[in-house]
């Protein structure tokens, strides 16, 4: 899950987020607890180990000395992606980058390297889960990812979300959940998030670190699978319809092409959390209900609204796909179809205050077969008519489902 908060600077995100995610620094620093008295009892069976090495005789076999205990992690901040990977083959539970401000996460990539290494790579293939290979020097051999699970959480002002993009058409910001609310203006208050509440989530953590993680047959750990009711399955592909659908409609953004491919993966992973609560808390067979996913599905909706704020905004409005809005609502009015001149088209768009109309009948002709041939949801043929004993130019539109 890649997930940011967008928000202007003195909107109070700090806190939000500090509470959002104490479950997490609470467990972390249980772990460290745990890991210092194991380090207690380690060092005095080292010394115990040294001192029985010295008194063994030359030839008779040494035992191994114990292994040294090294820390769990549930979350890191500030890391190179060099540090992060020795943290993700020593947590097979995997781990959250929990970073304050996500400008500098995207800054930091690659700044060792002047900008020529392969770190924002390395985080785009984290968001797929795709296998990781670290050959570093002095190490006969390389350690490898099979499976690096990674989570990233941070908030990043308006003014600086182009810096996540750098330029760079590479699809890091496509894959981020986004949290773009409102702006409010807020008093003290005695409002506040209960301390029950606070207490529901820290059990519900905890409850969830508490699932026991599968090994293969030679106690490595491996991912469990959780499958889908029939019927949740059933209501997964339906949604999932429903998405490539959105992106198909007459308008849809461009710039949304890349959100809208990653959002099936994002249903089925928040389809999983859920699911994963649900059992933790209640109990229950381990797999994923339709509830699960209809819950899911609402908080894409969330996402998704919030996405097309942040894109528009860093982008602005597409004339084509404002333009392509507007004709697909005109022909949906005209029963699907509509014949006539070009200009009486052009006069009529006007009128029903489409932002972005070509200022000529023959641009306006000359885009509306453009778009037909790129065969998405228009038909557009052009042909003659007589009015007054004159010839003159007319277009016949259909949406391309009427056709």
């Amino acid at each position: 899950m890649f997930l940011a908060v967008v928000a202007p600077p003195g909107s109070k995100k700090t806190p939000a987020a500090k509470v959002a995610i104490q479950p997490v620094w609470e467990r972390q620093s249980e772990l460290k607890k745990k890991c210092q008295e194991e380090r207690e009892a380690y060092e005095a069976e080292y010394r115990q180990w040294a001192a029985d090495k010295r008194q063994t005789s030359e030839g008779e076999p040494v035992s191994d000395p114990p292994d040294e205990p090294t820390i769990e992690r549930t979350v890191v901040g500030d890391t190179t992606v060099e540090a992060l990977q020795s943290v993700l083959a020593a947590n097979p539970r995997g781990v959250l980058v929990a970073r304050e401000e996500l400008a500098g996460w995207a800054r930091s990539m690659d700044q060792y390297r002047s900008g020529k290494g392969a770190d924002r790579q390395f985080w785009l293939s984290a968001w797929s889960n795709d296998p990781v290979s670290v050959d570093r020097k002095g190490k006969a051999e390389p350690t490898i990812i099979e499976s690096p699970w990674l989570s990233v959480v941070g908030s990043i002002q308006p003014s600086v979300l182009p810096e996540l993009v750098a330029g760079r058409e590479d699809g890091l910001l496509d894959r981020f959940l986004l949290a773009y609310p409102d702006p409010q203006r807020t008093r003290l208050s005695d409002d506040e998030i209960s301390q029950e509440r606070s207490d529901q989530l820290r059990h519900l953590y905890g409850k969830l670190t508490r699932l026991e993680i599968r090994e293969g047959e030679n106690g490595e750990p491996i991912p469990g699978v959780v499958r889908l009711a029939p019927d949740a399955w059933d209501v997964f592909k339906e949604l999932s319809g429903y998405l490539e659908d959105e992106a198909h409609t007459p308008g849809f953004p461009a710039r949304l092409d890349g959100v809208w491919s990653k959002m099936e993966a994002y249903l089925a992973r928040l389809s999983l959390i859920l699911a994963l609560c649900r059992v933790a808390d209640k109990g229950g067979e381990e797999q994923v209900e339709a509830s699960d996913v209809l819950l899911a599905s609402g908080l894409l909706d969330y996402f998704k609204a919030h996405a097309r704020r942040v894109h528009v905004g860093l982008h602005g409005h597409n004339g084509e796909d404002l333009l392509a809005r507007e004709l697909s609502q005109f022909l949906q009015e005209h029963g699907g179809e509509w014949k006539g001149e070009p200009e009486e088209l052009r006069r009529a768009l006007a009128d029903r205050g489409c932002e972005i109309v070509p200022a000529t009948p023959d641009v306006l002709s000359r885009n509306l077969l453009a778009t037909s041939r790129r065969g998405t949801w228009l038909v557009a043929e052009k042909g003659w008519g007589k009015k007054g004993g004159k010839s003159h130019r007319t277009l016949h539109l259909r949406l391309r489902d009427a056709a």
